[in-house]
């Protein structure tokens, strides 16, 4: 049995860092931070998120001196940076396929090679989720259809990859079914027949991974090739996070709903710096926020630019773990070992760099509107809304549309089962809901309407008119948002100001139909209300909402009591949730007949216009840079976002990607989007610039066009690229401020390395895309004191950038060729890090690791 042994160095005294307990028998082991922390007051005071972070990277060191290193960050707190190590990944269809698709293409590699393919298999747990991103319908045959390959394609992946699981159509959203099944809180590693417990760590290319944090587990929303590097058992490299602590005192008045709390949460966060920091609360009240509300919570984090909310695991925790999971034994195990290594919440205030305190006793029924998340409106002004114009059938602060819908809310029981009380009781007076608005109810779950019919509660809603109109996210909910024909018109015709009553988010607002210019964010239950009384012009704790005889209804009488929502809760019977995952990898009939192309490499099939291979790895080992000639593929200017360089809207005709298309014989109205193309890098290549707002200076028209000097003619980026292939030189790009700004989407980067560009000349670059053009090979070079204009570049130039070593930060000398003259300036080469150098030597991250993974590095 190998303990790791520090040796005494003056600071620390003779530590064995592996403890272990035992439960029933069965021993467990540990790396004990508390045998570090306990000899140092401020890492006893770390908060619980960065304690996480500390056992990662204390567990991760590869000797003695790192060791030291890590412990020196942690107790400092300063701007180094450490290492995120992820012990699984979460991931949609959308982004699962390119990664899979590189996958595949390194097992051709490695074939090629005549080395064992089974070598190469993602070096973490992938969980795949086939959810509403697809709109997978079992009676859709033409859906099915158009699906096909790339259902084949992920059934083969699952067969063949180890450490790879796929959660089949049909079976919940991503983030939804990551928080009530897929997580086990604790990682439990088999080593050298011990049992390895460490907290679980996630990442997942979904923005509302975060929702796992209100569970206790640290996750990250990541994107593009971080994603894969962390496939292939990378860390993710970030600085030691700033922490901020929510301090949650006093207790929620009755008839005030978590989405009360939200909302306001998320205006006080976003009046804070919260950019690149991590939140944790804590406090004594925070026993009255269920484990639904912290879910609806963490789920908003990107809303104010948190990386996340993390709420330390308490008794609530894991009571929701146990019903969920129906493990009583495994809610043992999470809660000794947490204990053991003072990672379980007990409301001790530790050491933040900030803290906000949040007074639940304040909090008042809350709208948001009408036309920015930031607007908090006070309900009693929306009596005096002015109705200036009017129509036969609608007027000025009229709603129209009504939606019960946003993941987070709608997978709170506790405001589902507010919401349907309140639908029973106006029911149950009989009130109804004008028939000129369209309503839905689209939960993120099967677990709500099984809940809801269990309690005999969603026929209510129903008989309002919220009948489920599928199991998605609201930002999905864009099908359900259009206005009739007849509606619309009257609306235009009258200048109407007509209204949106919805439980969506500030994205939700971009889905609805245009026409509708005032749109309000509320509770579930005050979507319903608002729906009864038909219009925002209303004294919502006054007047009188509908009269039954001589009775007047007011609020008070259609909002349920805290008491009767909880005794409903407390019927609720959690096994449903065993009932509903208990077969969630295995699929429908549709799913279990698919064939399997291929067994240990993939099956290419050479007409697919979904799945084709990208061909990027290389077997180089760079110790200069030796550019020759290179020519010059687009002058661009500044602030080129990576939608532009890799749209995912809709394919153009006309274009390269539709020539392409139109070879493989697909009609021009089943071109579809970019997006729904990413596996083949075929038509991923063409689409690079394929942006109507982009501007290659080289040329007068816009989009994915250059010139090509020799004929003299303006042709498109791609076949520019092509021609110098075939001649076997080289290509670079010159931008100007701010290169690659926007989301890290991989195929921006991707894209460029398959067009043949050696480098990027920008004034300045992007972060997160000059990280993925590393990944990629592609070296990125910042201008000092020349760019574009000073240089009088007009495209017909060629370029040598040579260097006989390639070091970090280096001063690098190249020469432009323009007609007879020789320009000699010099460019920063931007690898930041020895690990970004180590990269571009290999070729990019997925290159050296591939290496690693065959040893040969």
């Amino acid at each position: 049995m190998c303990y790791l042994i520090i040796v005494d160095i003056g600071r620390e005294n003779l530590l064995n860092i592996i403890n272990s307990f035992e439960i029933e028998g069965e021993k467990f082991y540990y790396y004990d931070i508390t045998k570090i922390s306990d000899s140092s007051n401020k890492l006893k005071k770390l908060p619980i998120v960065l304690k996480i972070l500390l056992e990662a990277n204390l567990r991760k060191a590869k000797n003695e001196d790192e060791f030291y290193k890590v412990i020196d960050i942690f107790v400092n707190r300063n701007n180094e940076k450490i290492c995120f190590y992820p012990s699984r990944i979460i991931m949609q269809d959308s982004t699962a396929i390119p990664a899979l698709v590189d996958l595949a293409s390194m097992r051709d590699y490695v074939k090629n090679e005549k080395k064992d393919v089974n070598r190469v298999n993602p070096q973490i747990m992938v969980d795949l989720v086939l959810d509403h991103t697809l709109n997978f319908k079992a009676d859709m045959k033409e859906e099915l259809e158009q699906n096909l390959e790339k259902y084949e394609f992920i059934k083969w992946a699952e067969s063949s990859f180890s450490n790879l699981r796929v959660v089949p159509p049909g079976s919940g959203i991503c983030h939804q079914v990551n928080l009530e099944y897929l997580s086990t809180i604790l990682h439990v590693k088999n080593v050298e027949n011990m049992f390895l417990l460490y907290p679980e760590i996630v990442v997942g290319t979904d923005s509302n991974t975060t929702m796992i944090n209100s569970l206790g587990v640290l996750g990250l929303s990541i994107e593009g090739i971080e994603a894969e590097s962390a496939i292939l058992g990378l860390p993710i490299y970030l600085d030691l996070p700033k922490v901020v602590g929510i301090k949650i005192k006093g207790e929620l008045k009755e008839g005030i709903t978590s989405s009360d709390l939200v909302i306001l949460l998320i205006k006080m966060l976003k009046e804070h710096k919260l950019k690149g920091k991590l939140i944790e609360f804590f406090g004594e009240s925070l026993d009255y926020i269920t484990l639904e509300d912290r879910s609806t919570i963490s789920n908003l984090a990107p809303e104010y630019d948190a990386i996340c909310s993390f709420f330390a695991i308490d008794d609530r925790t894991i009571s929701y773990f146990d019903k969920t999971r129906n493990s009583n034994d495994y809610g043992k195990i999470i809660k000794t070992y947490l204990q053991k290594q003072q990672l379980f919440y007990n409301n001790e205030e530790l050491e933040y760099d900030e803290i906000i305190e949040i007074d639940l006793s304040f909090l008042e029924p809350t709208i948001v509107g009408p036309t920015k998340s930031k607007e908090l409106v006070d309900i009693k002004t929306f009596k005096d809304i002015a109705v200036i114009n009017q129509s036969k059938n609608f007027k000025d602060a009229d709603i129209v549309l009504a939606a019960i819908t946003l993941c987070s809310l709608t997978s709170n029981p506790y405001l589902m089962i507010h919401a349907a009380l309140v639908a029973k009781k106006a029911v149950e007076f009989s009130l109804s809901i004008d028939s000129s608005i369209k309503r839905y109810f689209a939960p993120n779950s099967s677990v709500v309407k099984e809940y809801l019919e269990e309690l005999n509660l969603l026929k209510y809603l129903e008989q309002l008119g919220f009948n489920i109109v599928d199991f998605v996210c609201s930002a999905n909910g864009e099908n359900y948002n259009n206005l009739e024909t007849t509606a619309k018109e009257e609306i235009k015709l009258n200048n109407l100001n007509v209204c949106l009553v919805a439980s969506g988010d500030e994205e939700f607002k971009d889905k609805i139909d245009p026409l509708i210019k005032s749109n309000y964010l509320m509770s579930p239950s005050l979507v319903i209300i608002y729906s009864l009384i038909g219009t925002m012009k209303f004294d919502l704790f006054n007047d009188v909402i509908g009269e039954i005889g001589d009775k007047k209804i007011y609020l008070k009488d259609l909002w349920p009591s805290d008491a009767e929502v909880i005794s409903y809760l407390e019927e609720i019977d959690y096994t449903l949730y065993k009932k509903i995952y208990e077969n969630i990898f295995i699929g429908n009939e549709f799913w279990q007949n698919l064939d399997i192309k291929g067994k240990d490499t993939f099956f290419w099939n050479e007409k697919s216009v979904f799945i084709q291979p990208t061909k990027i790895f290389e077997d180089i080992k760079l110790e200069k840079i030796d550019i020759q000639k290179a020519g010059v593929l687009a002058l661009l200017g500044d602030n080129i976002a990576t939608e532009q360089i890799s749209p995912i809207g809709q394919i153009p005709l006309y274009s390269q990607a539709a020539k392409y298309l139109e070879s493989k014989e697909v009609k021009s109205f089943e071109y579809g989007t970019f997006a729904s193309r990413r596996g083949d890098a075929n038509l991923m290549v063409r689409a690079a610039f394929d942006s109507l707002n982009i501007k290659n200076m080289m040329v007068s028209k816009e989009g994915s066009f250059t010139m090509d000097y020799e004929s003299n003619e303006i042709v498109s980026i791609f076949e520019k690229s092509q021609k110098f292939k075939n001649q076997n030189r080289a290509l670079v790009i010159f931008a100007g401020k701010e290169y690659g700004i926007g989301s890290a989407r991989n195929w921006a980067a991707k894209a460029i390395r398959l067009l043949g560009v050696k480098a990027i000349i920008a004034k300045s670059f992007c972060n997160r895309h000059r990280l993925n053009l590393i990944a990629l090979g592609v070296l990125p070079l910042e201008f000092i004191d020349d760019d574009i204009s000073s240089l009088k570049l007009k495209g017909n130039e060629e370029i040598s950038i040579i260097s006989e070593e390639i070091k970090k930060g280096a001063i690098i000398k190249a020469i432009i060729y323009k007609n007879e003259l020789e320009i000699q300036i010099e460019l920063k080469c931007r690898l930041d890090s020895d690990d970004e150098v180590k990269y571009y030597k290999n070729g990019g991250v997925l290159s050296y690791q591939l290496k690693n993974i065959l040893g040969e590095n």
